[in-house]
């Protein structure tokens, strides 16, 4: 396919510069040069658009066939996904590793033979986590530290090496906090401190992991998101919009590496659940429960690990909303709006038909 491609650009140009010569060469054209700059300027310009045809004919055309590839693939691998890579040996860090998913992450990575790291503020519940770990014959270490703050990060990253533990490989950054209420209601200092856990601590965690990764060449970061990402909540504006930004965060770090680094092996996975049966959520009521109910920490560490051992850029819970997600942008704003009620506002449907 290149090698025809370069011919045909050979050959094409070889014929225009051919054409171009003889053009100039006859005494008609010899006058217009010497009489007329400006037209022959004009002359020069459109004999170099013409010898660009070809070559951006055929940079269209690869443009195409790679894109037609790359979906190809994409729809191949809704049916047949990709091997999974072994974890055993590699050295996880995990925030919020105290209670929820964080803790049955820690647990269910460790007895894949992970070297695991506990990050949390709450020392008992961090603890109890190490404890299960231990138990079972896993190796765990535990820190205590609020990632929402830098310097306290890189103070603990310090201890972390001076204590001889392994670089880290994969990170995954779960903690977070959510904040519901009116907009008017907000307080500032609850803003703030909702953009610092679930914003900007991923920034400082990142930033101090993402360098050893790109040293040794291996490196996995890992974002639990949420669906609220992809449409805004009522009552939820500060969350959601955190929620955004983690998003922005995680997609531009990706494509940065991507074009700035060479032979980047740090993959970026970013996980939507949908609600989640922890205190932290709230349980919301939907039209179809079983199209969308709300999944344990068990099972939805269980499908983040997958998500990381397969390589996912992207992975929801349930696995078909980032699907649907993505179609629904192609939707106008009132017909998606239309929908969300449909699923969602169901009860005040049945009330309205009860009078």
């Amino acid at each position: 396919m290149y090698l025809s491609t370069n011919v045909i650009r050979v050959v094409s140009c070889h014929a225009l510069v051919i054409f171009a010569v003889m053009t100039v060469s006859t005494p008609q054209a010899m006058t217009l040069s010497s009489t007329n700059h400006r037209q022959r300027r004009r002359c020069c310009n459109f004999l170099g658009t013409l010898l660009r045809i070809p070559s951006n004919a055929c940079s269209l055309f690869l443009l195409l066939m790679r894109c037609t590839m790359a979906m190809l693939t994409a729809s191949i691998r809704l049916v047949v996904p990709p091997w999974k890579k072994s974890l055993f040996g590699e050295t996880v860090l995990i925030t919020g590793a105290g209670h929820g998913i964080g803790r049955e992450l820690a647990i269910q990575l460790s007895a894949l033979g992970c070297i695991v790291v506990c990050w949390d503020t709450d020392i008992e519940a961090n603890r109890a986590t190490m404890s299960i770990i231990s138990k079972n014959g896993g190796e765990v270490h535990g820190f205590v530290v609020d990632v929402s703050k830098r310097l306290e990060v890189r103070e603990v990253v310090r201890l972390m090496r001076k204590a001889d533990i392994p670089d880290v490989n994969i990170l995954i950054n779960n903690t977070g906090v959510l904040l519901r209420g009116p907009f008017l209601d907000y307080k500032d200092e609850d803003v703030q401190k909702i953009f610092e856990i679930n914003v900007l601590s991923q920034f400082w965690t990142i930033q101090a992991f993402l360098p050893s990764m790109l040293r040794n060449k291996k490196g996995h970061i890992v974002s639990i998101n949420n669906m609220c990402e992809f449409n805004g909540l009522t009552n939820n504006v500060a969350y959601c919009s955190s929620k955004f930004a983690v998003r922005g965060l995680m997609e531009s770090l990706c494509e940065e590496l991507r074009l700035t680094t060479e032979n980047s092996k740090i993959n970026f996975t970013t996980v939507y659940p949908l609600y989640l049966d922890t205190d932290f959520h709230y349980n919301p009521k939907f039209r179809f429960p079983y199209l969308s109910g709300v999944a344990s920490p068990t099972y939805t560490a269980k499908k983040i690990i997958r998500a990381i051992q397969r390589n996912y850029e992207e992975y929801s819970i349930p696995g078909c909303l980032v699907y649907l997600s993505a179609i629904n942008r192609l939707l106008p704003r009132k017909a998606m709006r239309l929908i969300i009620d449909f699923l969602t506002n169901f009860e005040k449907d049945t009330t309205i038909a009860a009078d």
